[in-house]
């Protein structure tokens, strides 16, 4: 497989391309219908389960799937998740771009929570980018990564479903999401404080309360209670095997 540094770039440029493809051809609101059209014959709760991937304390949260294993997926979300965070809460309070609900009205089907402004880009599509960016930059494998990216791509779509954001929204946050993650991880690999075993036991230790407190997160979404609670308590265990291994790998 050639360097993740070589190829990140492509996804990024095609995403930002559609992105403006769709904003200059005026088509954002006849493809969020049809998109809409077609989601509806499917059950909210999907949809619902879907969507709260892309929030973005579940994304940090499953970055303790594989931490044990691959250490360096923390230090590479956790500043990819920052940059991200930055991007797109400087370009919403920027931009103030209205969401599909307050343009469309009682043309929009709603799941969840009523979203009215700051629709561009979309927060929870850039959030699931990263997390599907910084497992396949740090793991390396072809299939893999399309998988990820596919999955990526369903939560992006979750949020046309749920009517809170554009297709355009959707296609800047996928780019806005693998940008951050490929920023992530190579501003990670020069982070040698993360490499220590202090910075190891304190990530571990973050990552940790992160997992503790999606117990009590509000998503908005009571649909997807039942796998909140299961991504919660699974990762609050792996984190704990995470902060274990990184007494035991020194001890």
């Amino acid at each position: 497989m050639r360097d993740a540094a070589e190829t990140s770039g492509v996804p990024i440029l095609l995403l930002l391309l559609l992105t403006a493809i769709v904003g200059a051809s005026g088509l954002n609101t006849e493809l969020f219908l049809a998109i809409q059209h077609f989601t509806a014959l499917l059950p909210d709760t999907l949809w619902a389960n879907l969507t709260i991937l892309g929030d973005a304390l579940v994304a940090l949260v499953l970055l303790n799937g594989l931490a044990w294993r691959y250490p360096l997926l923390l230090p590479a979300g956790l500043l990819a998740g920052l940059i991200a965070t930055l991007l797109t809460r400087s370009l919403k309070t920027l931009l103030e771009i209205e969401r599909p609900l307050s343009v469309l009205g009682a043309q929009v089907q709603v799941i969840g929570v009523d979203l009215q402004n700051f629709s561009f880009p979309s927060g929870h599509t850039t959030a699931a980018f990263v997390l599907a960016g910084v497992y396949a930059l740090i793991l390396q494998r072809e299939r893999l990564t399309a998988v990820l990216f596919c999955l990526a791509l369903l939560v992006g779509f979750s949020r046309i479903a749920v009517g809170a954001h554009w297709p355009m929204d959707v296609l800047a946050g996928a780019a806005f999401g693998w940008f951050s993650a490929w920023a992530g991880w190579r501003l990670a690999l020069y982070w040698r404080w993360s490499q220590s075993s202090l910075g190891q036991r304190t990530l571990a230790l973050l990552f940790l309360l992160f997992s503790l407190l999606l117990f009590l997160l509000n998503t908005r979404y009571p649909q997807a209670f039942w796998l909140q609670m299961s991504i919660a308590s699974l990762m609050t265990a792996m984190s704990l095997v995470t902060l274990w291994r990184t007494f035991h790998n020194t001890a």
